[in-house]
């Protein structure tokens, strides 16, 4: 994971906060969401996160889960979603991380799943239903820091403090804390609440923070900077390119970028 460790870096050094673009590999097809994929990566995104679409994205909310289905409708597999994701390794400094749901990754082999991650140059995980604990002998962890992939752990505001200490303790990377309740996509207001419980990660974390789920605007962004290394953008990302011709996606996809990251 050294270019992960690296952009980390790199963004703590600016000390302006960093931007995790999220896309579902095969939506609205494959070679779109590859040209798309390549438009975010130019457009300023530091980190990209892409989707091997599953038929039970239990923590998407609609647009994502759309896109999940979308994409399996037209045949996408588990093998070209890596074909995709190897193409864009090799063709970009920006790390690239892979999230989908444990299924995919038991069915596949978790340590072939591990071994083909680091070949293909991906530098981490997300895989927001792994049983940590419940995995006898933490084989998908295990399997992480043998190929030198990060495993990053995903939190709620609703984990327990004392579950909270255990969870962090398996993750590497960054953390991803979810900025609310529930599915992606849904607008996250930031109050008080939210500060406490990000203020809370903060200060038992040794990693970087990233805050994601319904992240739309700028004003939410200013409010995340204090606590937030990274901001993750799903949901509001794939609606500027949903049901548009390509080209007319690309340049939304690009405008979208440029209000979202430009001058801060």
């Amino acid at each position: 994971m050294k270019k992960l460790t690296q952009k980390l870096q790199e963004i703590k050094n600016r000390k302006q906060p960093g931007y995790m673009m999220h896309i579902v590999a095969g939506y609205p097809d494959m070679e779109s969401s590859k040209l798309l994929a390549k438009e975010i990566l130019n457009s300023g995104a530091d980190i990209l996160e892409i989707q091997i679409p599953f038929s039970d994205p239990v923590a998407d909310g609609p647009v994502i889960a759309n896109a999940n289905e979308q994409a399996l409708r037209k045949g996408t597999s588990v093998t070209e979603s890596l074909e995709l994701i190897q193409h864009l390794a090799q063709t970009t400094d920006a790390p690239i991380l892979i999230m989908t749901y444990f299924n995919i990754v038991h069915h596949f082999g978790i340590a072939a799943f591990a071994e083909k991650a680091r070949e293909i140059g991906v530098q981490g995980l997300i895989i927001p239903d792994y049983p940590f604990d419940e995995d006898p002998g933490n084989l998908l962890i295990d399997a992480c820091n043998e190929k030198d992939l990060a495993f990053i752990q995903v939190l709620a505001s609703t984990t327990r403090p004392e579950r909270m200490v255990e969870i962090l303790k398996q993750g590497s990377g960054f953390v991803y804390c979810m900025a609310r309740t529930g599915t992606t996509g849904k607008k996250t207001l930031i109050n008080a609440e939210t500060v406490t419980y990000l203020s809370r990660v903060k200060a038992a974390s040794r990693l970087p923070m990233a805050v994601g789920f319904g992240l739309s605007e700028r004003i939410q962004v200013n409010a995340l900077k204090p606590y937030a290394d990274i901001m993750v953008v799903g949901s509001a990302l794939i609606n500027e390119y949903a049901d548009k011709p390509l080209e007319e996606g690309l340049i939304a996809v690009g405008e979208f970028m440029g209000r979202f990251t430009g001058d801060q």
